[in-house]
């Protein structure tokens, strides 16, 4: 069986064209001034020479700024862009790979002795049961 198709690898993300790839923007930037200015410069910086601001070999043209900046100011789309553009996990070292990762303790399961179990329930009482019917006939 393969691997996951969307999990990182070798520090790249499987999503190709997201717009806060298009914008080189950061997915945990909130606050809108710096959303626009960033949106501006990124306009700028492709106006004046596409060939070296490219994306997975693709040239960006303004039109394309202009579709991703678009996408980021409705909530739901960004919302979506974001969940593409999700980052691994960072450890100190750098992004942490499987093979980093120390194996988890197993932890061993718990030792259940039914005798002790006996002395936390209450000591059993008879069963009453209503009566249903009355045989006595009048």
């Amino acid at each position: 069986m393969t691997g996951n198709p969307w999990e990182w690898r070798d520090g790249h993300n499987p999503y190709r064209f997201t717009p806060f790839q298009v914008l080189d923007l950061e997915a945990d930037v909130t606050d809108r001034a710096d959303i626009e200015a960033r949106i501006r410069k990124r306009r700028r910086r492709v106006e004046r020479a596409p060939e070296r601001y490219r994306l997975f070999g693709q040239v960006l043209g303004p039109a394309d700024i202009n579709e991703a900046a678009g996408l980021l100011a409705d909530p739901e789309t960004r919302l979506l862009a974001e969940l593409r553009s999700h980052r691994p996990e960072h450890g100190p070292d750098g992004p942490a790979t499987a093979d980093d990762l120390p194996p988890e303790p197993s932890a061993p399961p718990p030792v259940i002795d039914p005798y002790r179990l006996l002395h936390l329930l209450p000591d059993p009482e008879p069963w009453r049961f209503p009566t249903l019917w009355n045989d006595e006939v009048d």
